[in-house]
């Protein structure tokens, strides 16, 4: 039976008091320098802390106690196969081989393998730790992170559906559940899930769901939702440049173009080289219908940053609409010159040399049909069609 300093030690270590837990399992030490429930609690408290020097005394103090104690070997194993011992590695798979291996052994070999990238092989390691522990929601976590790697989203759904049963007040598990049933395409339980998360967030996970909510409210056409969203980043980070362009896309969203540009304007008085707000600025000019003002701060985008695409498209598109093929001509030859595989680019080309060089005009469409797809590749064909090329 564990003594009453290893039972509190555990208990503070469940309750997310790591130091007091350490505390707990040394009073008990002091009293019995051989308890192995305190120093097996010792070794997974400095584990969950990421001391491993200290993880690795307590395992060693232990099997000098208990030679034969087979998670004390499997987190020595571990430890030590992580610092580089590959004799340890194998170590640890003879021990999660054993008809005998508990929890542990398993589990810290799907660790060991899936930071090796073997995915397969970390997966193969869970699965064998379900077996004696089918409720773990670390291992369902670990498993659902595997799959949602590998692209099988409904799996990784099952996995973080069951790590977040069995870890109901832990916030990750609903987090990876959201971006699992986004995957999927299921908005709407992504922000559910992403929903139920929130009310449990601390710190930055605390922002990473909201950053998650936001992008999921805009998907599902909800700009109200990624207001809110960005309203609460903003809080957390009020001089936080991309909260703000966050903010301005959700009104923007929405309709409320004067209050976006005050936004992105704000945005762009605290980060002059965001072209990502310069391109939304220029976008809500083109929604007041001010085109000349929407044409400078493109230009303005372009030069702080010519290599992105985006501003360069945009910038294109407005040249064309504008009959200015020469000024969208040269854009798109420094474009290409930096993206000369992108589909997009070529049918821009086309498009500005269809009148004056023609036969350059066939060569870039039958460039973006040859790399597009989708919309791009359907026009491209058509104006081949229509060049009689």
């Amino acid at each position: 039976m564990a003594s009453t300093h290893a039972r509190d030690g555990g208990r503070l270590l469940q309750v997310g008091q790591p130091q007091e837990a350490v505390k707990s399992f040394q009073k008990g030490l002091a009293i019995d320098p051989d308890d192995v429930d305190c120093l097996l609690g010792l070794v997974r408290t400095h584990l969950s802390l990421g001391a491993a020097r200290d993880a690795e005394a307590a395992a060693l103090r232990l099997l000098k106690v208990r030679p034969d104690h087979a998670e004390a070997q499997a987190h020595l194993a571990m430890l030590r196969a992580q610092a580089g011992d590959a004799e340890a590695l194998e170590a640890l798979k003879t021990l999660a081989a054993a008809p005998t291996a508990g929890y542990f052994e398993r589990f810290n070999l799907g660790g060991l393998l899936l930071d090796r990238g073997d995915l397969e092989g970390a997966k193969a390691a869970y699965a064998s730790a379900l077996q004696v522990a089918p409720g773990s929601a670390h291992v369902h976590f670990e498993l659902g992170r595997i799959h949602l790697q590998q692209g099988a989203h409904a799996e990784a759904v099952t996995h973080f559906q069951k790590a977040s049963e069995g870890a109901p007040q832990e916030s990750m598990p609903l987090l990876m559940l959201s971006r699992a049933h986004a995957a999927t395409g299921g908005v709407g339980l992504a922000i559910q899930a992403a929903t139920q998360a929130l009310d449990l967030a601390q710190g930055g996970l605390r922002r990473a769901v909201l950053e998650d909510l936001f992008k999921l409210y805009l998907s599902a056409g909800s700009p109200e939702g990624a207001k809110r969203s960005a309203v609460e980043l903003r809080k957390l980070d009020a001089r936080n440049v991309n909260y703000l362009y966050m903010h301005g896309l959700a009104m923007m969203s929405a309709g409320t173009f004067a209050d976006a540009k005050a936004l992105f304007e704000e945005a762009l008085a605290l980060s002059s080289d965001s072209w990502p707000a310069r391109q939304a600025l220029a976008q809500v000019h083109l929604a007041l219908n001010e085109r000349a003002q929407a044409r400078q701060v493109l230009e303005a985008a372009v030069a702080r940053a010519p290599t992105a695409l985006e501003p360069v498209n945009d910038l294109v598109l407005v040249l064309l609409q504008d009959s200015d093929f020469a000024r969208a001509k040269a854009l798109l030859e420094h474009a290409l010159a930096t993206h000369p595989k992108d589909a997009g680019l070529h049918l821009f080309m086309a498009m500005a040399t269809l009148m004056s060089e023609p036969t350059l005009a066939i060569q870039h469409a039958r460039q973006a049909q040859a790399l597009g797809e989708g919309t791009v590749k359907e026009q491209a064909a058509k104006l081949v069609e229509a060049l009689g090329a």
